[in-house]
């Protein structure tokens, strides 16, 4: 990750300015606190950026050293990405399995017509065949529906701080 070396220049003695400036190319304030635009455009990311620049902050506010606070910052950082991976290969069996699932009147109809039958004709002659097909259908968009629900509450839940 880019802090470790703003970390190991603190550790190895530099000061907090040229550990910035030399580590990730970031100017500093005169406060020794990066400057939050430069540092966005490094690090890219919003909530990383502003991790950063809270622990700086802090470490300014409260006289911590820095380079603790940061591998700290680091060490959140990796956890937080470890965790959104798990919970991506978490979810990715669900959502399979709901894909594999919407697939399967199609393949029912068609083995349907390779056995010999007519689903078509039974889906359009205005009875109970036509009465199931609609009933399927409202099924599987509730279920489509209800699964994906499900996973985004799952992402949302998992993408809270």
């Amino acid at each position: 990750m880019a802090l470790a070396q703003v970390v190991a220049l603190l550790r190895a003695g530099s000061p907090p300015a040229a550990a910035w400036a030399r580590g990730l190319d970031v100017p500093t304030g005169a406060d020794g606190v990066p400057e939050a635009g430069r540092l966005a455009e490094v690090l890219t990311e919003p909530r990383r950026t502003a991790a950063v620049l809270a622990g700086a902050r802090l470490s300014r506010d409260v006289g911590a050293p820095l380079g603790q606070v940061l591998e700290a910052v680091a060490d959140a950082l990796v956890a937080e990405d470890e965790a959104a991976g798990e919970r991506d290969a978490a979810l990715a069996g669900p959502q399979t399995t709901a894909r594999v699932l919407a697939w399967l009147p199609v393949l029912g109809v068609l083995l349907g017509a390779v056995l010999g039958a007519d689903p078509v004709g039974t889906a359009a002659d205005g009875g109970l065949g036509t009465a199931a097909v609609v009933a399927g259908t409202v099924s599987l968009a509730v279920g489509r529906w209800w699964t994906a629900r499900l996973v985004g509450e799952a992402r949302r839940a998992g993408a809270e701080p």
